[in-house]
């Protein structure tokens, strides 16, 4: 047997562990391929959740700087954080800056409109509290009837009386504080599905009388967000009162 001979069949004894490897490669990369896909999506939505959370922030400071002046009234703040959220509506391939503006704040009133199926968007005055207008709560002919909490002259007033029920000051009862829920849509796709399930739960397939849910997030939270393809995104916001708070109609 001459030495060419012996190099080919050498060369034909190492090809089936080579051809042997490559097959177990590809089922390696069947495999982790669709954990890196998710892997990578997530990261996309994740950085698109921050950046809404920041027009979110915004929106929140400029929602609560609205109802400073305009006593403290929750239907003043939301139109402002509804045309906060604009962004959030723009179709993009829309050239006409007036027309893709005016359409995405339509989009964005009915979007954040209240049903009673779902609520996406969310203004709740933290203070003053019903407290704070039990204790410093008056009324006069120039708040047409309002129970009003007054404003005027709060640096000459003393800081330390306290009122009984909210124990806060009159200075303290007239900082407008604020928290604003929205509801923000997944952009990623797989997205949605994922979110719900980890946030709301995942069947085990091993329950006694049919299949049980590891839970996650609060119920309200899936039922009004996470199952909607939707995130609960929150922001807070704390200013000063320019005007007299009024107590809200029960």
């Amino acid at each position: 047997m001459n030495i060419a001979t012996r190099r080919l069949r050498g060369y034909a004894g190492r090809r089936a562990p080579l051809q042997h490897q490559s097959g177990v490669t590809m089922v390696e990369f069947a495999i982790l391929s669709p954990f890196a896909l998710l892997f990578v999506l997530s990261i996309i939505q994740l950085g698109l959740m921050y950046t809404a959370k920041q027009v979110v922030n915004e929106g929140t400071f400029l929602a609560a700087r609205a109802g400073a002046v305009q006593n403290a009234q929750v239907g003043t703040m939301t139109d402002t954080m509804v045309r906060a959220l604009v962004p959030f509506y723009q179709d993009t391939g829309d050239s006409d800056n007036f027309a893709r503006l005016t359409a995405a704040l339509v989009n964005a009133k009915i979007d954040t409109t209240c049903v009673p199926l779902h609520c996406f968007l969310n203004v709740q005055v933290i203070n003053p509290t019903a407290a704070a207008f039990d204790d410093f709560g008056i009324t006069s002919a120039a708040s047409d009837g309002h129970i009003y909490i007054p404003n005027d002259n709060l640096e000459f007033r003393s800081h330390t009386v306290t009122g009984p029920s909210s124990g806060l000051s009159i200075q303290d009862a007239n900082a407008l504080r604020i928290k604003v829920t929205y509801g923000y849509q997944l952009k990623v796709p797989l997205m949605k599905a994922v979110f719900n399930a980890i946030m709301c739960g995942v069947s085990t397939g091993i329950g006694a009388f049919g299949t049980t849910r590891v839970p996650g997030a609060d119920g309200s939270d899936c039922l009004d967000f996470y199952s909607q393809g939707r995130v609960p995104l929150v922001s807070y916001a704390t200013v000063q009162m320019q005007t007299p708070a009024w107590k809200p109609d029960d």
